[in-house]
């Protein structure tokens, strides 16, 4: 019977949580959601789609690793050429958000089937080794964090959810 490691159940917990974080950090978003603040540059909208599609390339990675028979090579990816080239300031918040619920959710279903010792596997990404643990521990980090940064986004865009 799979068993995730006893170190990594909060860990999980942490990662689906972090869809509701954000959802409930963007709740009742206004006009604002388009607009760009502080010296990194990033909306609302900018920060969904990234992500989405950061929970994209983990869902890939983690599937890569988990079905390979040897530590897979996998490219790393530039967050910040991904949101001018993948047309950012044109895609659906919502779609983004409705996106990044979906693979948190598919990741977590796929990870709970697996035992301990699958959570050492290992992959090179961008000649650096990672364990599918290590992403998992990411994944929680990046929902929780970027949640902070939309609540801070909103606050200094002065909106604070219709309130």
């Amino acid at each position: 019977m799979p068993r995730l490691p006893a170190e990594l159940e909060e860990v999980l917990a942490r990662y689906v949580r972090g869809p509701r974080l954000v959802r409930e950090a963007v709740d009742g978003a206004g006009p604002e959601v388009t607009s760009r603040a502080g010296s990194g540059g990033w909306s609302v909208r900018d920060v969904l789609v990234h992500l989405a599609d950061a929970e994209l390339v983990r869902a890939g990675r983690l599937r890569f690793i988990l079905a390979a028979e040897e530590p897979p090579a996998l490219p790393g990816f530039d967050e910040g050429v991904w949101k001018r080239r993948l047309q950012y300031l044109w895609r659906s918040p919502e779609a983004a958000l409705a996106l990044y619920d979906a693979l948190v959710y598919s990741n977590a279903e796929l990870l709970r089937q697996f035992a301990a010792e699958a959570f050492e596997r290992r992959a090179l990404i961008d000649s650096e080794p990672v364990t599918v643990a290590e992403l998992l521990r990411r994944g929680a980090a990046h929902g929780e964090e970027h949640a902070a940064q939309l609540r801070a986004l909103r606050e200094e865009l002065g909106d604070r959810g219709g309130s």
